[in-house]
């Protein structure tokens, strides 16, 4: 796996470096990755970074730290980047940090209790690694492909991954389609299998088009000679050949894929999805930081994950950016953060992207908004929801 994840260490980190890389090895094993996926990158580096991989930002503290010294925290600050300020001591933040990074939340990390682990999983956080599911979706035509989808639902599950696959995962009496619809807009990625007939289902055709309006990331892995789809924007394509298919059978409930070829598929997937968590977080907090600007308020992104509101009537809001469908305990997960969080804040809210979700999953989101302290503004009325705020 090329290193898929960047880590940019800012500031000076003394001798919690070699501690800090240590711990991020163990973390990547702990979570099923290889030990070279994540990449840290000296501050001195971190201009040429691969802005097409998830990057985030540790910034060890260091006494009389001025922004002079640290150019490069305009470009991270310009691009929405998650910055962790790490401290010896909170008291002293103010002398240990740049002023560029005064706004956001620092984690103490001292001799006596350095929280290396904590560095660590809120790094893995802001790439969204460390979620419980990891949720994939697989799209295919049954009369070509249903044995090969097989094979990849049991193999990617037991990598570890979430997968949905219809003739498993939809519970008897259930609203078929319906709940296709629904998992699909809540998946991280589609493994889509583009047989020769793929797209002369109308089903099918409708899977793909619904991925493409709402940005989400599809490992497409084409057959031989068919050709890749035009309109398929946020497609990876990979080129199916001979050599990948276990005989000569390509379609059909014979045919099965090589399984080294299937390893390559998890790896694959595992690299996109790093890239598809990354693309939904940015279009989430990008989105929701640039209207609060239009609209003349304050958004700044925290260390931990959300992005502070400061409104000009003083009133301040936590916005936590929550990827895929919301539910309940979503609601209560990001609460508990939030109150244990060093600043108050007045209120709180989940962000998410209502994009393909469907409306008895959003009149629910609305009654769950009525008897939850956590309130789920959907990013493309937060302008409106924010002006109503402020007035």
């Amino acid at each position: 796996m090329a290193k898929e994840y960047q880590i940019g260490i800012l500031g000076i980190p003394g001798a919690k470096l070699a501690i800090v890389e240590a711990a991020f090895r163990k973390q990547c094993s702990d979570l099923g990755l290889p030990p070279d996926a994540v990449a840290l990158i000296n501050e001195k580096d971190i201009g040429s970074r691969n802005r097409k991989r998830p990057f985030t930002g540790v910034f060890f503290g260091y006494p009389n730290a001025t922004d002079v010294a640290h150019p490069i925290l305009n470009d991270l600050l310009q691009d929405s980047v998650i910055i962790l300020p790490v401290v010896e001591n909170l008291e002293s933040a103010a002398e240990l940090i740049p002023p560029k990074l005064a706004h956001i939340n620092c984690l103490e990390s001292s001799i006596a209790n350095p929280k290396i682990e904590r560095i660590v999983n809120l790094a893995f956080e802001s790439f969204r690694l460390l979620r419980s599911e990891r949720r994939l979706f697989i799209s295919y035509r049954r009369l070509e492909s249903q044995g090969i989808a097989i094979q990849l639902y049991e193999a990617l599950d037991a990598l570890g991954f979430d997968v949905f696959l219809d003739t498993h995962s939809v519970p008897p009496a259930a609203d078929f389609q319906s709940v296709l619809w629904h998992r699909l807009a809540d998946s991280d990625v589609i493994v889509l299998l583009d047989t020769p007939d793929f797209r002369q289902s109308r089903w099918t055709v409708q899977e793909l088009a619904r991925a493409n309006a709402t940005s989400l990331q599809i490992l497409h892995l084409l057959w031989p000679g068919v050709p890749p789809d035009p309109h398929s924007a946020f497609s990876e394509f990979v080129l199916l050949q001979a050599k990948h298919f276990f005989d000569s059978a390509r379609t059909g409930p014979a045919a099965r894929l090589e399984h080294s070829f299937i390893e390559e598929i998890g790896r694959n997937v595992e690299a996109l999805r790093a890239r598809a968590m990354a693309a939904r977080y940015r279009y989430l907090v990008d989105n929701f930081c640039d209207m609060a600007r239009n609209a003349g308020q304050q958004a700044l992104v925290q260390s931990d994950r959300f992005v502070a509101l400061t409104l000009a009537n003083t009133r301040s809001i936590a916005v936590v950016p929550a990827i895929g469908v919301p539910s309940a305990s979503r609601y209560q997960e990001i609460e508990e953060a939030i109150l244990n969080a060093p600043v108050k804040y007045g209120k709180v809210w989940l962000l998410y992207d209502d994009r393909g979700l469907l409306q008895g999953w959003l009149d629910h989101v609305e009654w769950l908004n009525r008897h939850l302290p956590v309130t789920a503004v959907c990013v493309s009325a937060c302008r409106s929801r924010i002006e109503r705020e402020a007035a």
